[in-house]
């Protein structure tokens, strides 16, 4: 019995580590037009849930795939067609930073966020 409620506590460990929620704030700048780029629009409040086991990053309605895990970095692309944007980004696991981009059909519309944010667990050691 011992050993099957310690198994069970394993599972249930695994799982909570499998995810991690981190709150972030930054600014956002569009990146295609001239001289736009010096615009800083704030983003504050923004949840991003990093899954080691859907191999996926959600932030407000986006799942985009993870695409690359390392010890310092988590990399996540995801190309959508009509219309839609491309999404790539990466989080830097050791100074909790992100950076996205959106990259639209109409270059204008191309932006970079730039965020610090603060993990609800360890994320070094995660994944």
């Amino acid at each position: 019995m011992f050993l099957l409620l310690a198994s069970m506590q394993s599972v249930d460990a695994q799982q909570q580590s499998s995810k991690i929620t981190l709150r972030c704030t930054g600014t956002s700048r569009f990146v295609g037009k001239p001289g736009a780029e010096l615009e800083f629009t704030p983003l504050s409040n923004l949840s991003i849930i990093v899954s080691d086991l859907d191999q996926t990053v959600s932030f407000q309605d986006k799942i985009v795939p993870i695409t690359k895990i390392t010890p310092l970095l988590v990399g996540f692309s995801s190309q959508h067609a009509s219309g839609r944007p491309t999404i790539s980004g990466r989080i830097d696991r050791l100074t909790k930073s992100v950076e996205i981009d959106w990259k639209y059909e109409n270059v204008g519309e191309n932006t970079h966020w730039e965020l610090e944010c603060s993990p609800e667990g360890p994320f070094r050691d995660w994944g």
